[in-house]
């Protein structure tokens, strides 16, 4: 696992972090079938503090990608996300 330079909290904070964001893609894995999440990336998030990730979901030649908080909150959408990949992973998000 690979933290920034930056993040000084405690190692048990950032492990939290991180486990979080993948309970989150492996939910997002099972549930979005019309897509492909492909090249996941850990960014740090200096005013938050906080671990975020970006999914990014291809479909053929397009892709869109979402930055996401460990708490499950959106802080990043591509400009033309479509609206039913939205609502599926709102859905997968909010009833899990």
């Amino acid at each position: 696992m690979k933290y920034s330079i930056h993040d000084t909290r405690p190692l048990s904070e950032k492990e939290d972090d991180l486990k979080a964001l993948d309970a989150i893609q492996a939910l997002l894995e099972d549930t979005i079938a019309d897509y492909a999440l492909e090249n996941p990336e850990n960014l740090y998030d200096e005013d938050q503090r906080e671990i975020l990730r970006k999914l990014e979901f291809s479909k053929g030649t397009k892709s869109f990608c979402l930055v996401v908080s460990p708490d499950g909150h959106w802080h990043l959408i591509s400009k033309k996300f479509p609206c039913l990949l939205l609502m599926e992973i709102h859905n997968a998000l909010i009833f899990d």
